[in-house]
């Protein structure tokens, strides 16, 4: 899994370049705003990620990921 551009972008312009924070792995805690109401088309636009174990959450400017990619990705925490 990796973190991807603009998901209310255009297909081809989902793909990110340049630095990156690490990717989230299982359990990390991702906040952000949702874009989109259908859980297998919607998008988090991810503004920050505390890592599983991590004390503290780093900054994710521009990174973005779907809910679903052949399976349900990310899963809400209230």
């Amino acid at each position: 899994m990796f973190w991807r551009g603009d998901g209310d972008a255009p297909q081809a312009h989902r793909l990110r370049s340049g630095k990156q924070p690490d990717w989230p792995r299982n359990g990390a805690i991702l906040t952000g705003f949702v874009h989109g109401d259908n859980p297998a088309t919607a998008w988090l636009e991810v503004v920050a990620c505390q890592q599983a174990g991590a004390k503290e959450a780093v900054p994710t400017p521009g990174c973005w990921m779907p809910f679903d990619q052949g399976g349900l990705l990310l899963h809400s925490v209230q």
